[in-house]
């Protein structure tokens, strides 16, 4: 096991990551989730996450969802890229910003394998 750098948690997710053998150089695809108490808000919420473009980069895919665990609707957006700290903290920032302003729950992201 290695010691982990004391810096922000994306930075030690993406150490904990690479440490996996996860290969962070390449584009994978990013999914970032919200929670909604109601169908109806979260889609709502859809065409205004579809909007949102971070360093000139948009979403690729915007769906609604039941949640895998616990009830309520989950918003799921995902766009493709080289992970990093910094990126990814700005995309997360975005995210959380637009759907908490339309009554959701930004509930973090991950990648998809």
């Amino acid at each position: 096991m290695f010691d982990l750098p004391q810096e922000d948690e994306t930075s030690q997710i993406l150490a904990e990551m690479a440490a996996e053998g996860i290969d962070l150089s390449q584009p994978m695809q990013i999914d970032f989730f919200a929670a909604f108490e109601f169908k109806e808000q979260a889609e709502k919420a859809l065409p205004q996450v579809q909007k949102l473009q971070v360093n000139q980069l948009s979403f690729t895919k915007v769906k609604v969802q039941k949640p895998e665990v616990g009830g309520g609707v989950e918003l799921v957006a995902s766009v493709n890229l080289i992970p990093n700290a910094e990126t990814l903290d700005k995309w997360d920032q975005a995210f959380t910003d637009c759907v908490e302003k339309l009554k959701g729950y930004s509930d973090g992201w991950g990648i998809a394998l």
